[in-house]
């Protein structure tokens, strides 16, 4: 099939890169600085630990939306675009290393500066999205070549391959990681590619049908974890809360669908979709990520239930805001390393 996009900044999928970057920080206020409630937890306070499952479930597709952008769009490889990632990269590895050691949150050290180089198991995301866009021509002249049904079969086939090894026998492989690695965003980058250029049976749904969709996979899920109240023993429910989950993917398929259903048009939004990258960069910083935890698990003894939550959400507001921001220097310099030295790179 010989039909090529071009990658044009249209505001709905901006604003849903910056959902999915708001999404990111709230997945880490939720299970990842309070724990996945136990099965104790769940028979003693059964509401709380219902939201608490229920925000992890509506938030846990951010990375595989983020990821589908890319591949709906397609990224198109130049020396200017990683050239551009990289500075974006490195740039906050850095700045956030000397601020926590200014700041008394971290010490300089041989593993600090392994870690400006993701030498380290940290930035597993930055890693992966880094291989993604080097190989990323390679996927993309798959998906310009080959047949709707040839298309179609390798990614049935590869996500089959990804649920038996990956998530139903975790332990049978290591390189799948539940998702956590380039193999799975490979998978996610050519799924949304083949929505892009095959639109499925789903994008033709109403849009009240999408919401349904989404509440009974909600539904499916919380019900799957809290069965433990009645059984007792381990959350099985939380195999679904995993990158590589059906229910997981699904919901991360239906957001793609429904925000290319939408006609929006903001220069504020491309504006602050500009630093989603960089929000991330920030506040996933492995000098951030254990104050961040202990901040969020602080707050949640001191205000749980709705109003933590309501909290986490005028906190991630403003983070977000905070970075975009500061994001000013660093667009600021990029354009200048833009003008100076990569004016004849073609876009």
């Amino acid at each position: 099939m010989s039909q090529s996009f071009t990658k044009v900044r249209d505001s709905n999928f901006e604003l849903l890169r910056i959902i999915a970057i708001s999404m990111v920080l709230v997945l880490h206020a939720d299970f990842f600085s309070l724990e996945g409630p136990s099965a104790a937890d769940i028979r003693s306070d059964l509401f709380g630990s219902s939201m608490r499952i229920l925000i992890q479930g509506l938030t846990i597709p951010a990375v595989d939306i983020f990821v589908m952008i890319s591949g709906y769009y397609g990224i198109r490889h130049s020396k200017r675009g990683i050239f551009n990632l990289l500075f974006q990269t490195f740039f906050y590895l850095i700045m956030v290393y000397a601020v926590c050691i200014a700041c008394g949150l971290s010490r300089f050290s041989v593993n600090g500066l392994k870690e400006l180089f993701m030498l380290t198991p940290s930035n597993w995301f930055l890693k992966s999205y880094i291989l993604l866009y080097i190989i990323a021509p390679v996927l993309n002249a798959f998906a310009q070549t080959a047949g709707k049904h040839q298309f179609k079969f390798i990614l049935i086939a590869y996500y089959a391959f990804m649920l038996i090894w990956g998530w139903l026998f975790p332990k049978s492989t290591d390189y799948i990681a539940g998702g956590y690695s380039p193999v799975f965003f490979v998978w996610l980058y050519l799924l949304a590619r083949y929505i892009r250029l095959y639109p499925i049976r789903l994008s033709q749904l109403k849009c009240g049908t999408y919401i349904i969709l989404v509440v009974v996979i909600m539904i499916t899920i919380l019900s799957c974890c809290i069965s433990t109240y009645f059984r007792g023993g381990y959350v099985y429910g939380y195999m679904l809360l995993q990158y590589l989950s059906p229910t997981t993917v699904a919901t991360a398929t239906l957001a793609i669908i429904v925000t290319s259903r939408l006609h929006i048009s903001s220069k504020i939004i491309n504006r602050f979709a500009t630093s989603s990258f960089a929000v991330y960069l920030v506040y996933v910083n492995p000098n951030i990520l254990t104050p961040y935890r202990n901040f969020f698990n602080g707050l949640y003894h001191l205000n749980t239930g709705l109003g933590y939550w309501l909290s986490v959400l005028g906190l991630v507001a403003v983070m977000y805001i905070a970075v975009a921001v500061i994001d000013t220097v660093r667009i600021f310099l990029w354009k200048r390393i833009e003008h100076n030295y990569l004016n004849n790179e073609n876009r």
